[in-house]
């Protein structure tokens, strides 16, 4: 017998003794073994129960979703409740995750819903966090119907109901949604939001606020029907802001010409870097800005259907600016400053930081309105060239072209181009286009027409250059006291109820005084009437006019002989200098004087000729120093010259006085008196005879 054989042998005994041992212990009699108590179901209605944390995986488009328990209780219709719910979520993309836990949670039996009870808490992987007491989770979508609250970083919120859409990765708010940002780093950036309902749409970087929005920043309020507020990338700051519906925009402290407020139908605003400043906003739909004035004055306003608003880097001051279609810019009445409004098509105002809007072209049926004061001025153009004071405090002149009209009181002006100096009350007119060939002044005095002209509204003065001409109006005829234009007279030589023409090279006209002075080549023209000269001055209050260098007249005045026939006489005078003094209705002629008409043709070195008081009629002629009288083929000199149109009676006096006739012959003595109508010579109070005249040329008889 082989080793192995043995071996066999032996292993084949033992396993014969176990087994029957083992036969013996089953045919020996047992001991009952002791009864393990029923569970208890935590549901009786529960058809089946689970512990121990289980969990079940379920596979969506986009996603795959865990739902992991301590407890689950399966039910006859399918459906399962669950005890200590954690629902994970993962992005096919793997960007984030998203945990849901609660208390309890009920499976639908499709396994497509899940209703979830107790502390519900949603967070995602990126650090946002929601709180409810109740929500469903169903096909990437987790709604609440009662309060929520949420954090993310700085932002953190409230409201009553909410939607979170896993595909779309937005949350949102379905009533009294409130949103507040926290301070950065620096303390900047905080805000609060409320409105009807938000919507944070975290993929898409942006926020949407709808119903009642209010926005509270430090020093600024937005409110609107809806707003959009866009993210950067890091969702750290804003980049744009759309409001929609009853825009509006307010902040406090603006340094002046800072925006203090921004209204409008609808606003895109866009902020700069840090998402605290704004950089540029867009109104649409009766868009107002309204600008802080100086300490305890009313601030600045321009309003349009649009404007398109550049702001500096403070955030408040605007350093560009477009208007289109019903713009007005309203300066509001001020201690010593009336009320001022622009009215136009289109608004183009530029500036630059600390400093605010310098400059705005306003164009398109241009109405400028200035009111207040005892100020009541208009003017209309085609463009209007504003240039502003820092900040907007004031307007320092105005630039006004094509079709030009401006108007205070009873004084207008037309012109191609208006330059208007708001603190000194001027206005400089000039240019040609069709319709004023040349600028145009006029009121209830005068109206004139030059190449240039300057007028300072107070009075008005105007003066006026390059081929100047006036018309001086008659008074007014309303008799009313104190009325413009009734306080003004035409001097009596003149035609009351007619105008009179001057030209000149230079005018300088006085309101107040009501007189003008005209230079280079002055002429005056009524009828038959001008008056010439290097320069023309008259005075409408006392109906006075003077005229110097080279004066030529031209007058046609009244007469009546001892026939008491009445006569109209031209005459015409030249002298260095001319005055009518109205009061005494006397004409003066001094330098060369030398008067030709119905008193004759005589020289001296003055002339005075003096009116009755209708101003139309001669009643004597006067002739001082080197005087020379020609007549009737008779020249008289002497040093004094009367002449009375009543009696047709000249008397001259001189030392002597010399009388040449037509032969030559010379009669002198002291007094001459010569009747033109009879003829008739008396010399030193007796009859001529022929003794006292000597000479001759013998062609006479003697």
């Amino acid at each position: 017998m082989t080793r192995w054989q043995r071996r066999a042998r032996l292993v084949i005994a033992v396993f014969g003794i176990v087994f029957a041992v083992f036969v013996a212990r089953q045919f020996k009699g047992r001991e009952p073994a002791p009864v393990a108590p029923a569970p208890v179901r935590t549901d009786p209605g529960a058809v089946a129960e689970t512990t121990g944390g289980q969990s079940m995986k379920l596979t969506r488009s986009r996603e795959d979703v865990s739902v992991k328990s301590e407890k689950q209780l399966i039910y006859a219709d399918g459906s399962s409740r669950m005890i200590g719910v954690t629902v994970v979520t993962d992005e096919r993309n793997g960007d984030r995750t998203f945990t849901i836990k609660s208390k309890e949670g009920t499976l639908g039996k499709n396994e497509a819903h899940i209703a979830l009870d107790g502390d519900v808490r949603f967070d995602s992987s990126d650090g946002m966090t929601v709180r409810t007491e109740h929500a469903t989770y169903s096909d990437a979508m987790v709604r609440a119907a009662g309060p929520v609250e949420y954090t993310r970083g700085r932002m953190s919120g409230h409201g009553v109901g909410m939607a979170w859409d896993e595909t779309r990765d937005v949350l949102s708010i379905l009533d009294q949604a409130v949103v507040q940002i926290a301070p950065d780093e620096k303390g900047a950036g905080a805000t609060h939001i409320t409105s009807g309902t938000a919507e944070l749409a975290r993929r898409d970087k942006y926020m949407r606020f709808e119903k009642n929005v209010r926005v509270q920043r430090p020093g600024q309020t937005i409110e609107s029907d809806t707003a959009l507020a866009r993210l950067t990338e890091d969702e750290k700051h804003i980049e744009t802001v759309e409001l929609r519906e009853g825009s509006r925009i307010t902040t406090t402290n603006a340094a002046p010409g800072g925006l203090q407020s921004l209204t409008g139908r609808d606003m895109n605003l866009k902020y700069n870097a840090d998402g605290q400043s704004l950089e540029h906003a867009v109104v649409t739909g009766d868009a107002v800005i309204q600008l802080a004035g100086e300490t305890g004055n009313a601030g600045r306003q321009i309003a349009a259907t649009t404007l398109d608003i550049a702001v500096a880097p403070d955030g408040t001051t605007p350093t560009a600016l477009v208007g289109h279609e019903a713009v007005q810019l309203t300066f509001p009445p001020e201690a010593g400053a009336p009320g001022r409004t622009i009215r136009a098509a289109g608004l183009e105002a530029k500036g630059a930081p600390g400093r605010g809007l310098t400059r705005a072209l306003f164009t398109g049926n241009v109405q400028y309105r200035e009111r207040g004061g005892g100020v009541d001025r208009a003017a209309s153009a085609a463009t209007l060239d504003v240039g502003l004071t820092p900040g907007m405090r004031s307007i320092e002149e105005a630039k006004f072209a094509r079709g030009v009209r401006f108007e205070e009181g009873a004084m207008a002006a037309l012109a191609a181009a208006a330059r208007y100096d708001l603190e000194k009350g001027t206005l400089e007119l000039s240019g040609s286009e069709p319709g004023a060939a040349v600028p145009h002044v006029v009121n209830q005095q005068i109206v004139v027409d030059a190449t240039t002209i300057d007028v300072t509204l107070a009075g008005p003065r105007v003066r006026a250059a390059g081929n100047v001409k006036s018309e001086l109006r008659p008074a007014s005829k309303s008799g009313k006291p104190g009325e413009a234009g009734n306080d003004v007279k035409m001097p009596s030589m003149l035609k009351q109820d007619q105008p009179v023409i001057v030209v000149a090279g230079n005018l300088d006209y006085d309101g107040t005084t009501s007189k003008g002075t005209y230079t280079d080549a002055a002429r005056l023209f009524q009828g038959d009437t001008s008056i010439k000269g290097d320069t023309l001055v008259i005075d409408n209050k006392a109906g006075n006019l003077t005229a110097s260098g080279s004066v030529t007249t031209t007058t046609v005045l009244e007469s009546a002989g001892k026939d008491k026939k009445r006569e109209r006489s031209p005459s015409m005078a030249t002298a260095k200098d001319f005055k009518y003094d109205d009061a005494a209705r006397r004409l003066t002629y001094t330098g060369d004087a030398h008067l030709s008409g119905s008193a004759g043709d005589m020289t001296a070195t003055r002339i005075e000729l003096y009116l009755t008081p209708s101003g139309d009629e001669l009643e004597r002629a006067e002739a001082h120093e080197n005087v020379t009288l020609r007549e009737q083929n008779r020249e008289t000199q002497g040093t004094t010259l009367v002449y009375t149109t009543v009696d047709e009676k000249y008397v001259v006096v001189g030392v002597p006085v010399k009388i040449v006739d037509e032969c030559q012959r010379e009669t002198t003595g002291r007094t001459l008196t010569f009747i033109k109508a009879t003829d008739t010579i008396v010399v030193d109070g007796n009859a001529q005879i022929r003794t006292q005249t000597k000479g001759g040329n013998g062609k006479c008889s003697s």
